[in-house]
């Protein structure tokens, strides 16, 4: 995100890890005992409503992060089977630490016999009963460098992308010794054969004892592990813990950024307020919305978008943004039963809305526009869905109500100063992240006057050199498309000519699954995948080669928009080849074309693609009913 000074983000660095500071640190350090579980907000409160995007699951530890989203249920630790698991457990875990303390037993061979006594089931789950449990026979922390021995062992080699880490023994056990750490906040150096990570970090810090807030804030950046070592760091509830949390803010990415930014809430430091403001949204491409809902519900964000006290800039943008983003999670009316209600209205909205709404009219940015943008979008959306009766709750209906007499003044200050405002950042030429939202309010707004600097900006584009360039390249060609306007059908093409490797793809062997996380062709793809969904928008004939073409390409998602593509290209199918392309899609590798393929081919009512059909019964029993469908579409 733009424009955020170092400064804002930064805590003096001390010495003494156990002094308070008091301009920023309020809570009083707890003693060891009585030690509590580690409890955190439910898993699922801070889950956006929108399905993850494809750039979510790219990101590393998005399978576990959206697993432990969802609310398994509870463990009843008085049960009988529960009562006799842990006896035995208690059993096995006592010989170990006897072992260890007084037998000599290695830190090694001790984590070998306790990892898999660790393999009790969910993490989610056993965390409340056996956090608690493993604190009661060790208190003193003789196993804390067993802890670090797993911790240092690493997850499984060679998981598929679809295996969630924390399922697996050696992963389960790993993000067990994590949490445990929140229940010890020092390590000594002389604790006997204390080898791998404990040893390193003993060596490191030199002294007698090792502060574990600092193990926490490096193991915080791990993507992986930094939804366990926020919630380690948060039960320690100590100066250097929270000093270690504030400073990995600033480095942290994606996954590992939401839970700092998470676990930072939970210490209800309002003074932290101005720093998680500055720098939250940095380094979250694509993860935005899970970082802005929990911030939505906890930061007065009225006050920075006011500006009243001593409010920058940054923080008044960063505010603002916050707010789209949440806006964005919200546009769709939450119809039907068990839908859970929008993060926009789990705060007082009216009031809000008006905040955003005077700040944008005195101090007119393009943060603050596009959230005006996304807060008319919402409140007509839901205003239809209540005049239909579709939607009745009163927890929705009443700040709806209240808000709804604004709708005449934003779609005013839209229609004029809000087009102005992102016109002028368009032209401006700013960075990819500030495009990118900018961009695709034009788009939605059908703004002519953007269409030129968008093919502008097309035409002097050569190559594409990273993810961020790719999402901003392909909010233009989206922008582009809503238009409407055909002259944009040539640059497109040839955009497409200069900047992706279109022969090279096309020779490569074509997928069934999707690229794997920091595959060098990501932002190719993305770029050619928006760039056909426009053409076919566009409905320019001339477009139609370049779409049969890239139904060879190797990445699964462009082979799919080059079918939606050639869906609207050619609607009747005259073209000999775009039936052809329809009947060979049919034995695509991913079952998600086929079934695009399969409605191409109804729409073709092409009687040629039967025998097909039939092999795909037998071939693909999955696909089975689908084929039966089509075939009976045909007649």
């Amino acid at each position: 995100m733009p424009d955020t000074h170092p400064q804002q983000t930064e805590l003096p660095d001390s010495s003494d890890n156990e002094k308070t500071e008091p301009a920023l640190l309020r809570i009083a350090e707890k003693p060891e005992e009585p030690a509590q579980p580690v409890t955190s907000r439910p898993p699922a409160e801070a889950s956006p409503m929108t399905s993850p995007s494809p750039r979510i699951m790219e990101r590393p530890g998005t399978i576990e992060h959206l697993a432990a989203r969802r609310l398994p249920p509870e463990i009843d630790a008085n049960t009988p089977e529960i009562k006799q698991q842990l006896a035995r457990l208690r059993t096995e875990i006592t010989r170990l630490l006897t072992s260890l303390r007084w037998e000599g037993a290695s830190v090694e061979e001790t984590a070998k016999q306790l990892i898999p006594l660790l393999n009790v089931g969910s993490i989610q789950q056993w965390k409340p009963i056996l956090l608690p449990f493993l604190h009661e026979i060790d208190r003193a922390g003789n196993f804390i460098p067993v802890w670090l021995y797993i911790i240092d062992q690493g997850d499984p080699k060679d998981l598929s992308p679809q295996t969630n880490p924390a399922d697996t023994v050696e992963g389960r056990a790993r993000r067990f010794a994590v949490l445990m750490l929140g229940y010890h906040k020092t390590i000594t150096t002389e604790q006997p054969k204390a080898i791998g990570f404990a040893r390193q970090i003993a060596n490191q810090n030199n002294a007698k004892s090792a502060d574990l807030a600092r193990v926490l804030g490096k193991l915080v950046l791990d993507p992986n592990l930094s939804m366990y070592a926020a919630q380690a760091l948060v039960q320690h509830e100590t100066t250097s813990a929270m000093q270690a949390l504030i400073s990995a803010l600033k480095e942290a990415e994606g996954w590992a950024k939401v839970d700092i930014v998470e676990s930072c809430l939970e210490l209800k430091q309002e003074d932290f307020y101005d720093i998680l403001l500055a720098g939250a949204l940095e380094r979250v491409n694509g993860l935005e919305s899970y970082v802005a809902i929990p911030l939505y519900r906890k930061v007065p964000l009225e006050r920075y978008l006011r500006g009243e006290g001593k409010v920058s800039l940054v923080q008044t943008q960063q505010a603002a943004l916050i707010v789209h983003h949440v806006l964005q999670d919200s546009i769709n009316p939450p119809i039907g039963e068990g839908k859970p209600q929008p993060s926009i209205l789990q705060r007082p909205f009216p009031e809000l809305a008006q905040a955003l709404f005077e700040s944008t009219r005195s101090n007119p940015i393009w943060q603050n526009t596009v959230a005006v943008h996304r807060l008319g979008t919402l409140l007509g959306r839901y205003w239809t869905a209540i005049s239909r009766g579709e939607l009745r709750d009163p927890a929705i209906v009443d700040p709806i109500y209240q808000t709804v007499p604004m709708m005449p003044e934003v779609e005013r200050w839209m229609a004029g100063p809000g087009r102005d405002v992102l016109l002028t950042t368009v032209q401006a030429k700013p960075g990819e992240e500030t495009l990118t939202p900018t961009v695709r309010v034009l788009g939605e707004l059908r703004e002519p006057r953007a269409i030129s600097p968008l093919l502008r900006h097309l035409e002097t584009t050569t190559t594409v050199t990273g993810h961020v360039q790719a999402l901003t390249l392909g909010a233009m060609c989206d922008a582009l498309g809503q238009f409407a306007d055909r002259r944009a059908a040539p640059v497109l093409q040839q955009f497409l000519q200069r900047v992706v490797a279109i022969d090279r793809r096309s020779n490569l062997p074509r997928r069934a699954d999707n690229l794997p996380t920091g595959d060098p062709e990501i932002p190719g793809s993305i770029v050619y995948a928006s760039a056909l969904r426009a053409l076919g928008l566009l409905g320019d004939q001339s477009a139609l080669n370049d779409a049969l073409r890239a139904v060879n390409d190797f990445d699964p998602y462009v082979r799919i928009q080059a079918l939606e593509a050639i869906k609207r290209l050619d609607p009747n199918g005259e073209d000999p080849r775009s039936r052809q392309v329809a009947r060979e899609a049919l034995n695509d590798p991913r079952e998600n074309n086929i079934r695009v393929a399969a409605q191409l081919v109804q729409q073709y009512r092409d009687n040629e693609a039967r025998s097909i059909l039939q092999q795909l019964i037998e071939t693909r029993p999955t696909l089975s009913g689908l084929a039966y469908e089509t075939l009976r579409h045909l007649g």
